[in-house]
């Protein structure tokens, strides 16, 4: 008897266990439904006397119906193996199953300050493009585009991969998992040689990403997506743009991969010195670096961040995107370190420090007069006075000019 009644629990268990694992493989599936509409074709069977309620029901409970259409008056439900467009059907509700992503929402996306306008407008013409009439619409079903993607994304045809993701948007075009793949798959097509393709590509992949970003609301997709977009921006050049995006995503999910992008873009083209130069022909030389972006104007001391030799410099001055470092002497090598932390005015500050070293030439040999008009004395010492510079002697001529020619040759602004 014992061993009836604990062979009957653990029955009792069994069921409970297989039943609650059906309860949350529904939980995982939805249907959302159009009215007036009809998914055409994709025939799985037919239920015939049946509710709208009792429809979902079993498309719901079927493993195979990816869709249905439900005729109002006849009270006929015709699951759907696949679905493709929505076609005009008066009286009937068409209806597909989605899957319920296990993550939060986390709401509507926040605007992106860094995404510039006309960009935008680019996704937008994308996105009409695979929607509209010009756009050959697919024959196979959603869920067969879908896998056909996913296949040819595993054996590295991305470009075949890439074409199937814009067919499966042009049938689901509000699907924000299928932009975020079709930005992913055409970022990793090789441009072909000698075609706009270098040009296209990255933008049609901003622009399916910006879109995906659009309708995205898990943390992780809108991490993903946003990283994709710091990828594309940085192919297009829009190299601040696309720091800003990676930060966005690594503020959302800490992805050592995405990091690393980050990073490496950071180095290439963040806050950093470009140039420099070294006015050497000047009584007071100095050596001056470049930035990449506009320094602080007010309330930052730059001297802080530059030292000589190891030593605090004897004069610095920083304007625009410029910092020259003073009180040189010709003939002489400098190590000049720009120190890590030195700040820009959008914000960032450089990552690490920067050594220049550096030899001041002497001057060049020059000679100039002293102003551009004399007179010579009549008596006393006569003579021109001339300036020179790193020079011992210099060899001049001196031209008479007849009154004629003199008019002519000061309205001309020749004399000296």
């Amino acid at each position: 008897m014992a061993m009836r009644a604990a062979r009957g629990l653990s029955i009792l268990f069994l069921l409970f266990f297989a039943w609650s694992g059906v309860a949350q493989a529904a939980e995982a599936r939805r249907v959302v439904t159009s009215d007036n509409s009809d998914y055409f074709g994709f025939d799985l069977r037919s239920d015939q006397n049946v509710s709208l309620d009792q429809c979902k029901t079993t498309c719901l409970g079927d493993p195979a119906c990816r869709a249905f259409t439900y005729n109002l008056k006849a009270k006929w439900c015709f699951l759907k193996s696949d679905y493709n467009s929505l076609k005009p059907f008066g009286g009937a509700v068409a209806g597909k199953v989605v899957n319920i992503d296990g993550d939060p929402d986390i709401g509507a996306p926040p605007e992106l300050a860094f995404f510039p306008n006309w960009m935008a407008d680019q996704a937008q013409q994308y996105r009409n493009k695979l929607t509209g009439p010009t756009y050959t619409k697919p024959t196979e079903g959603l869920t067969a585009l879908r896998a056909a993607a996913e296949q040819s994304a595993l054996t590295g045809d991305h470009r075949s991969a890439m074409h199937k993701y814009e067919a499966a948007v042009s049938v689901l075009p509000d699907d924000g998992q299928l932009w975020l793949e079709l930005a992913r798959e055409t970022l990793a097509v090789h441009p072909t040689a000698n075609s706009s393709e270098p040009s296209t590509l990255p933008a049609n992949a901003t622009s399916a990403a910006f879109n995906a970003y659009k309708l995205l609301r898990t943390t992780k997709t809108r991490a993903d997506v946003l990283a994709l977009l710091g990828d594309g921006l940085d192919r297009r050049d829009l190299y601040r743009p696309a720091l800003q995006a990676y930060e966005a995503s690594l503020a959302l999910v800490n992805s050592p991969a995405v990091r690393a992008a980050y990073q490496d873009l950071k180095a290439r083209k963040g806050f950093r010195v470009i140039d420099h130069t070294v006015d050497a022909d000047t009584s007071a030389p100095r050596i001056c670096a470049q930035f990449s972006e506009e320094l602080v104007k007010t309330g930052v001391d730059y001297s802080q961040f530059v030292t000589v030799d190891n030593a605090a410099p004897k004069g610095v001055e920083a304007k625009d995107k410029q910092i020259c470092v003073e009180g040189l002497e010709h003939g002489q090598h400098y190590d000049v370190t720009f120190r890590a932390g030195l700040p820009a005015a959008i914000g960032e500050v450089t990552a690490a420090p920067v050594v220049l070293s550096i030899y001041v030439q002497d001057r060049a040999p020059s000679a100039r007069f002293t102003g551009d008009s004399f007179v010579l004395p009549a008596g006393a010492r006569r003579g021109i006075p001339v300036v020179t510079v790193n020079m011992n002697a210099a060899e001049m001529k001196l031209f008479r000019i007849g009154d004629r020619s003199l008019a002519q040759l000061l309205s001309g602004y020749q004399f000296l």
